[in-house]
């Protein structure tokens, strides 16, 4: 792999193979002095993500500790003011989808393109003031932590807790009882994963402490079965109904018997099938979790310049699925395209000039279909 490439593990013995086989979604590891401070200086400072909290369209919120049992919580937006009251409190701003309203903290997913991005939620940045801290907690969520200035100590564990035991009377999901396993103190350029439902506390060591968490996030099984059931229901007729079995013996008036269970079951299977899974799961994936916003709004006219090229708006998710035939997700909606395309914009996010002169005539009305609605923007 050449040093020049966006990698997490170019100054590590550790390869993003034997990382995603030993450790994704497994248990923690630290990258030590992964990021120099110019690769990490596009991302909003202490200053400006304050400034990001003052508007009504972010999301953003303080924590404030007063002891080991007593947090407040307040949601954003807030006020220049709202900072000056903070001067005798321990607190902590969080700021979330920082990757939407600042596209250009975007250039940071390049160091994790080993991991599909759909499974990609957002770019959260926290600071504060010393000590500041939102508690000991787990998520649901894989998490890349990367200290951009400042520093943070973490103390977290090594096995996942599936049902902790949460503090009463507090308004985050906070762990009644921590207990650390390892404890590091992260610098400028150190990077921590944690994978989903490991317990965790991280700390700001010095008021110049900012954060950067690169989350990632998978639906529940409970989250996939809800939407897959209104989803495939929604295409069914109200003249679609269970038909009682035929009996040899007409069973007990209040008797569910084993032919009725047996029916449900195939009622089920037989509305499963590959075309429903794939066209259903690509919609889903495509729109879980995502922020539609008003920038994904139509535009007058699809004329596009030959000469420039496009990009993916960055409130727009994508991905595809390909077989025999290729069919793009975006933002909920499906298209029939060119695996080329689907890969343009899935994988590089940007269509540039050349690759929108080799493009099929389909593929270019596409394009301008997704141009128009919002989904890509022009590049300068």
């Amino acid at each position: 792999m050449p040093l020049n490439k966006p990698s997490l593990f170019n100054k590590t013995t550790l390869s993003k193979e034997n990382f995603l086989k030993e450790y994704w979604h497994k248990k923690p590891f630290l990258f030590k002095e992964i990021f120099t401070q110019k690769q990490l200086s596009f991302l909003p400072n202490k200053e400006e993500l304050i400034n990001l909290s003052y508007h009504q369209d972010i999301q953003s919120r303080i924590v404030t500790k007063n002891s080991e049992s007593e947090y407040d919580v307040e949601i954003g937006p807030f006020e220049k003011e709202d900072f000056e009251e903070l001067n005798d409190f321990t607190w902590n701003l969080l700021v979330s989808d920082v990757d939407k309203w600042q596209p250009e903290s975007q250039k940071l997913l390049k160091y994790f393109d080993f991991i599909r991005n759909w499974v990609f939620d957002d770019i959260m940045i926290s600071t504060g003031s010393k000590g500041g801290t939102v508690g000991p907690h787990t998520d649901h969520y894989d998490v890349f932590l990367i200290q951009v200035t400042g520093q943070r100590q973490w103390m977290f564990g090594h096995n996942k807790i599936y049902d902790p035991k949460l503090l009463g009377g507090v308004a985050l999901k906070l762990l009644n009882q921590f207990n650390a396993d390892e404890d590091y103190t992260l610098n400028p350029g150190d990077v921590l994963y944690l994978p989903p439902e490991v317990a965790h506390y991280g700390i700001a060591a010095s008021d110049d402490c900012v954060t950067c968490s690169i989350g990632m996030r998978t639906p529940s099984v409970a989250e996939l079965l809800t939407d897959f059931i209104d989803n495939t229901a929604q295409n069914l007729s109200e003249n679609d109904r269970f038909e009682e079995p035929e009996f040899n013996q007409q069973p007990s008036i209040g008797e569910i018997t084993q032919q009725d269970i047996e029916k449900v079951k195939k009622i089920l299977v037989e509305n499963i099938d590959s075309d429903n899974i794939t066209q259903w799961l690509g919609k889903y994936l495509s729109n879980y979790r995502n922020i539609f916003h008003e920038f994904n709004q139509t535009k007058q006219s699809t004329t596009i310049d030959s000469t420039k090229g496009l990009y993916l708006n960055s409130f727009t998710k994508a991905c595809y699925f390909s077989d025999k035939e290729t069919t793009l997700f975006i933002n909920g909606d499906s298209y029939p395209s060119s695996l080329q395309l689907a890969q343009l914009l899935c994988n590089n996010k940007q269509i540039l000039a050349n690759d929108l002169h080799s493009l099929n005539t389909e593929d270019k009305d596409l394009v301008k279909q997704l141009y128009h609605n919002g989904a890509l923007e022009k590049l300068d």
